[in-house]
């Protein structure tokens, strides 16, 4: 039996680790049936496959139209218009397989390494029992998740490799690990530039294993930290600069969507809008007797992620607790993960649009790895607590097996 030290430092046992997995793997078969979408069949919305194809053969541009896919057009060449960063773990692939990469099987992997690493990090804030498993399986069952790993599909590939590897940011936070984490942080931030944002998180949990030190030395000793991000950076704007002519354009502004909308890819203006529709409940269709949940754009967010409701609540009972090993630090996440969440959900509400085809308010699932991780740091350390989330976890569940189905189905 290992000490709650070990176990801290440490994380879980091996055996702790691969339920989760095994659960995720099942649920993901079942859902494959349903649908028929499995991970080795054909994508056609495989835009990072052809970036990197045109890659290896030495263009930066795709060399023609793919009136199916998102393309950035620029000076009349046609560029693929997201960030790059899956192309860079596919280049590989495409190098000995040409276009036709597994890309539903390799967001199958990212998401089971996701949810081993969820584990990792419930086991050092929750100990090694059924909480530290039952969290990580509300993560990724009990929220929208499921929508994006279901297939490789360009729009959700890179939110699943991106999920994965804030966890894997967090995760090597948590061991003191900085260099490691801070380059899962760029690589993550090159799949969906927003989590940009949630730095200071990672900071703050680093700064905790050196708490007593002066943040200039702090700073100084841990420089080589940066060594992993800076390239990783130098590399996008590299690409941004050579294709767009600005080191800070991915290639979104220049969709065709974008260019005529009247306020462009980013505005004020989008915002009140886009909030109400946060909070759009379900409505009942009396031709069909049925209560639709609308698949384009967002529905009530609590109910499509439970998760930011659960989290609220801990933060709520924190809070009011005014317990010192969280309200009383100096460094504490209390603040920084409500406030980093925030602004990112503002500046979501401020695109033009909040998703499109989904289920499970896909925008809003790139914070989660952060708010799980808020979600731990905040819990009541009895069970009482962790009983009341059940009914939110399976609600989530049930919702988004459903919407799954029922959205890649078109019922």
């Amino acid at each position: 039996m290992r000490s709650m030290h070990e176990v801290r430092k440490y994380g879980p046992s091996l055996g702790s680790v691969w339920i989760a997995p095994c659960c995720l793997l099942v649920v993901m078969f079942c859902l494959y049936a349903f649908t028929g979408l499995w991970p080795w069949h054909e994508n056609f919305y495989n835009s990072y496959s052809l970036q990197a194809d045109a890659w290896l053969h030495g263009r930066l541009d795709l060399g023609q139209d793919y009136p199916w896919l998102e393309l950035a057009i620029y000076q009349g060449r046609y560029y693929v218009s997201f960030p790059p960063f899956p192309s860079y773990i596919l280049l590989p692939l495409v190098a000995i397989m040409g276009v036709s990469t597994p890309d539903a099987l390799l967001s199958l992997i990212a998401s089971l390494v996701g949810i081993a690493l969820a584990v990792r990090i419930a086991t050092r804030l929750c100990g090694d029992g059924p909480v530290s498993l039952f969290y990580p399986l509300y993560l990724y069952l009990g929220t929208g998740y499921l929508f994006l790993a279901h297939t490789g599909w360009v729009w959700f590939f890179a939110q699943t490799l991106c999920f994965t590897l804030c966890l894997a940011a967090i995760d090597q936070a948590q061991l003191n690990h900085g260099g490691w984490s801070l380059t899962f942080w760029a690589c993550a931030v090159g799949c969906r530039p927003l989590v940009v944002l949630f730095l200071p998180v990672l900071i703050l949990l680093l700064r905790r294993h050196a708490a007593e030190e002066h943040i200039p030395a702090w700073i100084c000793r841990r420089l080589y930290w940066a060594v992993g991000p800076v390239i990783l950076a130098a590399s996008y704007m590299l690409l941004n600069g050579l294709r767009f002519g600005n080191i800070l354009e991915f290639g979104h502004t220049y969709l065709p969507e974008f260019m005529r909308a009247e306020h462009g890819q980013f505005s004020l203006t989008y915002l009140p809008e886009h909030l109400r529709m946060l909070f759009r409940l379900p409505y009942y269709d009396p031709e069909s007797g049925r209560l639709i949940i609308d698949s384009v754009e967002t529905t009530l967010l609590p109910l499509e992620n439970p998760m930011y409701l659960s989290a609220l609540i801990a933060w709520f009972l924190s809070i009011s607790a005014r317990r010192k090993s969280t309200f009383g630090s100096r460094y504490t996440l209390l603040i920084w993960i409500p406030l980093l969440l925030i602004i990112h959900m503002l500046i979501s509400c401020m695109h033009r649009t909040l998703g499109a085809f989904q289920y499970g308010n896909r925008y809003f699932l790139d914070a989660i790895p952060f708010l799980y991780l808020g979600l731990l740091e905040w819990r009541r350390s009895d069970t009482r607590f962790d009983i009341l989330q059940m009914p939110l976890c399976m609600l989530g569940f049930t919702l988004s097996i459903l919407g799954t189905v029922c959205t890649y189905n078109a019922w």
